[in-house]
């Protein structure tokens, strides 16, 4: 019987691994692994018999003197010339020159070049492209309190250069005044019917710029005895009216001075009022992240108010580019006015209409009518008429009263008349004393009016630095929630990749327990490392290469 000649090599070393299999190092090819490990401190044995997989070293050595060493490479010569690598389970001493080292094979180091990877279901890895809003998949982690993360962006509907002057006056009216309170050059005749912004009309909008023009023309209409023409006044940005849809005019009213009214040009179309480009945020709360996910929702998106209790949120990924905003505008009682984005959600233009918000309503003025005015005007003619009638009828009374003989008839009928004259003299009182009338109404429009921010307003949010910072060394160490079937990326990393699988799948020729045993790795996640001199130093860069 032949006997054979101890030919396996046994290197006691040295290494960053553990046994837990959470952290493991990758290489290029096996020529690659063997330099690395053989370049560990070690000690080295080459008169073995064979070594089994998984079971007892006897090394010729006090246990005291190879206690630092954690991990075993070895070689049956004589039958393979494949390493197999192992971790070092425990040491028990035999004797001072006699040590037993059990061991357990390290199932990627002997196997990784020998693996298959079939597509599987992948739960979280580091992702080879992190272009902004490609991976969005909620990760489920603390957000903390959102903040204000930049600048807010305001809407502007006033064009004025003067800061008295941010909205138009606009008159809803049914008639023009003439007669007594007709202006020069005249309004005109009749009010036509219009389209303005592509609903019709059948009243006139007269616009004016002060307080004291619209004051003038409220008189104007009383003097003419048309107050009730005046159907609503209501304000409207400067900037809702294209210099081309208006002609200003000035007009010497009866009482002198001098009234500038625009007129609306007919079949006005819906107004671009203003556009909005917001810059996407590279930051949150002052922190950089190394993760582009954090850069989307729900790390950081921004919201547009209206400055009426109507706010919404959009998310900055949801943009092919830097988020635009048009504000149209229609003239109407309170006005129309929205926001929309241009190119949000695969849409353009007027595409992203219905993602649009709607500005609050303008404020629909209140205003006096002079009902004194008005009463003297409506009676200018019927007064002295009435109080003539009034004597005639006495005189007549009296006529007839002494042709029949009666005395007491005339007394009777000048006392209606004086009544009569008495009536009207009281129903001038009357109207004298009655409060001029107030019309129309406000709304909740006033306070942004008189703050300037009857507009849109854009807020950029985003966590705190504090927990932008944790989500993302979260991520850093742990790559994105992923959610998809495919081939695991255990390598694009600069230093390190981490993956979980659910029921990884992976073929190869090898012993079924030590498969088992890789699979379990990947499914209980595990981070490759690719760089010995960086293993386990989550300070170093991990970008895409």
């Amino acid at each position: 019987m032949s006997v054979i000649a101890p030919q396996t090599d046994v290197y006691l070393l040295k290494v960053p691994l553990e046994i837990d299999n959470t952290n493991q190092l990758t290489f290029s090819d096996a020529t690659a692994q063997h330099t690395y490990f053989n370049s560990l401190p070690k000690l080295s044995f080459d008169q073995f018999t064979y070594q089994r997989k998984d079971g007892t070293l006897r090394i010729p050595a006090l246990i005291d003197d190879i206690i630092q060493y954690n991990y075993v490479m070895y070689r049956n010569e004589g039958f393979s010339n494949k390493w197999f690598y192992a971790f070092i389970d425990k040491m028990e001493y035999l004797n001072d020159s006699v040590t037993a080292v059990s061991i357990s094979t390290d199932i990627w180091q002997t196997w990784c070049f020998e693996l298959t990877y079939k597509p599987t279901f992948i739960e979280r890895e580091h992702v080879n492209d992190d272009t902004v809003g490609l991976h969005t998949i909620p990760e489920g982690l603390e957000l903390g309190e959102y903040i204000v993360n930049g600048t807010i962006v305001n809407s502007d509907l006033n064009t004025a250069s003067s800061e008295s002057n941010v909205t138009w006056i606009c008159f809803q009216v049914s008639d023009y005044p003439d007669g007594n309170g007709a202006l020069s050059p005249t309004l005109g005749d009749d009010v036509d019917g219009k389209f303005y912004g592509g609903v019709y009309s059948g009243l006139s909008y007269l616009l004016v710029l002060t307080a004291g023009d619209a004051n003038d023309l409220i008189k104007c209409y009383d003097l003419a005895d048309k107050a009730d023409a005046i159907v609503s006044i209501f304000q409207v940005p400067f900037g809702a009216i294209n210099s081309d849809d208006i002609s200003i005019t000035n007009h010497t009213p009866p009482f002198g001075g001098s009234i500038a009214i625009g007129r609306l040009s007919s079949d006005m179309n819906p107004i671009s009022i203003d556009s909005i480009t917001l810059t996407k945020p590279t930051t949150l709360n002052g922190y950089s992240p190394k993760n582009n996910k954090m850069l989307t929702w729900p790390f950081s998106y921004f919201y547009c108010s209206n400055n009426a209790g109507i706010e919404s949120d959009f998310r900055w990924e949801d943009f092919s580019s830097n988020p635009a905003f048009k504000i149209d505008g229609a003239i109407s009682q309170g006005m129309s006015i929205k926001a929309y984005p241009t190119n949000y959600k695969n849409t353009t233009n007027l595409g992203g209409y219905n993602f649009g918000i709607t500005c609050g309503k303008l404020p629909v003025c209140a205003w006096n009518s002079d009902y004194y005015v008005n009463w003297c005007t409506q009676n200018a003619v019927n007064i002295p008429l009435s109080i003539a009638s009034s004597v005639v009828n006495t005189g007549l009374g009296v006529v007839t009263s002494a042709k029949s003989g009666s005395v007491l008839g005339g007394i009777s009928s000048l006392s209606s008349g004086i009544t009569k004259i008495g009536e009207v003299i009281s129903q001038t009182y009357q109207a004298k004393i009655t409060p001029d009338q107030a019309k129309g109404n406000t709304n909740c429009g006033d306070i942004n009016i008189a703050e300037k921010r009857f507009g849109f307003t854009f807020y950029p949010m985003s966590i705190k630095a504090e927990y932008a910072s944790m989500c993302d060394q979260f991520m850093s160490m742990f790559g994105y929630k992923v959610n998809s079937v495919k081939t695991p990326n255990i390598t694009g990393r600069r230093n390190w990749n981490y993956v979980k699988t659910v029921g990884c799948y992976i073929e190869a020729d090898i012993p079924q327990d030590d498969l088992q045993g890789i699979k379990d790795m990947f499914d209980n996640g595990v981070t490759f490392w690719h760089n010995p001199s960086t293993f386990a130093d989550y300070g170093q860069n991990n970008d895409i290469i």
